[in-house]
């Protein structure tokens, strides 16, 4: 009879937990390491942050396009005054900058839950 020797398998986190101590192991170890994994959810990190920013810049492109094509698609409203006032000053005044702050205040509020979920993943693993 040969001799049959029992192996055991298991994951390299497992034995690396054991050698630690039995600690957990842990997404923030993870992204301390730069492993594999935690570059992965770094990635996922900066893609959400880039739709957000995508997002806002499509809002701000659509707003700065689509003042000078309306004024273009409507001459009329271009040579109008109200009070002495062109119109299309009135328009920048009074609809581009609250339109503006409205979408950064958007991308601010879009960009900080992002981060925060992404702690919370952090924590709770």
């Amino acid at each position: 009879m040969t001799d049959q020797r029992r192996v055991a398998v298991s994951s390299p986190r497992t034995h690396r937990a054991r050698a630690d101590g039995g600690g957990r192991w842990s997404l923030a170890h993870d992204l301390d390491e730069q492993t594999e994994l935690g570059a992965v959810y770094v990635r996922a990190l900066i893609r959400a942050q880039l739709r957000t920013a995508l997002a806002t810049l499509a809002i701000v492109a659509f707003v700065v396009i689509g003042l000078p094509l309306l004024l273009l698609a409507l001459p009329v409203l271009a040579r109008s005054r109200l009070h002495g006032v062109p119109v299309s000053w009135l328009g920048l005044a009074l609809c581009v900058h609250p339109i503006w702050i409205a979408a950064a205040a958007r991308h601010l509020r879009q960009a900080e839950r992002t981060e925060r979920e992404f702690v919370g993943l952090v924590d709770r693993s």
